[in-house]
């Protein structure tokens, strides 16, 4: 009787080990699922937010682009109108004059038509921006400022860095020209100074003024800025603006090479 009783209480331990381990294996899978679920979510959640990244990036270098396309035609539709045009105009004075001392003086004004209408036919080249690094860039759009004569503008480089990535180097000419833009229409500036160098193996552009400054605080509401920022960010880089009221502005973009 003893002995049925020990193997009854076997029996019985048997089964509740075995009903334990199968708890424990069943809560065991339980888990693995979930995680397997959970991580699943994540990585679809993930692959999202690149896509949405990735949309949102291509959608911004369309706009840079299409930004500069306008810039580029209100710039070149200015010198049409302010120099090739007063260029023109000259040339059919002198021509109908009838001295031909008067007439060998077209000539010199002639050779500056052809050489603004030759330059402004480069400048409606909207894919340079894609050809060109950005030093050659940044010395164009500074040229156009010297031209312009209404401020002075000064560009130290060392090294020729910059995005070698096509739709990076759109964004951060675009943001240069925002920059220079700004200076312009509310700097009050004499001077713009501009740095391109390499330092701490990434590349580094300031864009300084010496005009009227800014509150930093109240501009960064301003949605010039914070396109700006979204641009640089959407690049993997950084921005930083230092103003004072009375003592110019400083911004300076920290552009990843790729």
């Amino acid at each position: 009787m003893q002995i049925e009783d020990s193997i009854d209480a076997s029996g019985d331990e048997v089964v509740v080990a075995i009903l334990f381990g199968s708890l424990v294996l069943a809560l065991i899978g339980a888990f693995i699922f979930g995680m397997v679920i959970f991580y699943q979510k994540r990585k679809i959640k993930n692959i999202r937010e690149q896509q949405r990244l990735i949309v949102q990036y291509e959608q911004a270098v369309l706009k840079a682009k299409v930004e500069m396309r306008e810039a580029t035609l209100k710039y070149v539709g200015q010198e049409l109108h302010d120099n090739v045009g007063q260029v023109l105009s000259l040339i059919k004075l002198y021509l109908s004059h009838p001295s031909t001392q008067e007439k060998k003086d077209v000539r010199p004004l002639i050779d500056q038509a052809i050489m603004d209408i030759r330059s402004l036919s480069q400048d409606l080249n909207i894919n340079r921006v894609e050809q060109y690094s950005l030093v050659d860039f940044i010395e164009q759009e500074l040229n156009k400022v010297q031209k312009a004569g209404i401020v002075k503008a000064s560009f130290e480089k060392k090294g020729d860095c910059g995005p070698s990535n096509t739709h990076n180097r759109v964004m951060v000419s675009r943001i240069f020209q925002e920059c220079i833009n700004n200076i312009l229409k509310h700097a009050e500036a004499k001077h713009i100074f501009v740095k391109l160098e390499t330092e701490n193996h990434h590349c580094k552009l300031s864009i300084a003024d010496d005009g009227v400054g800014f509150e930093t605080d109240a501009i960064r509401r301003g949605s010039g800025l914070i396109n700006m920022y979204d641009r640089v960010k959407l690049i993997g880089g950084e921005i930083r603006v230092h103003s004072t009221l009375g003592s110019g502005t400083r911004i300076e973009l920290c552009i990843p090479d790729s």
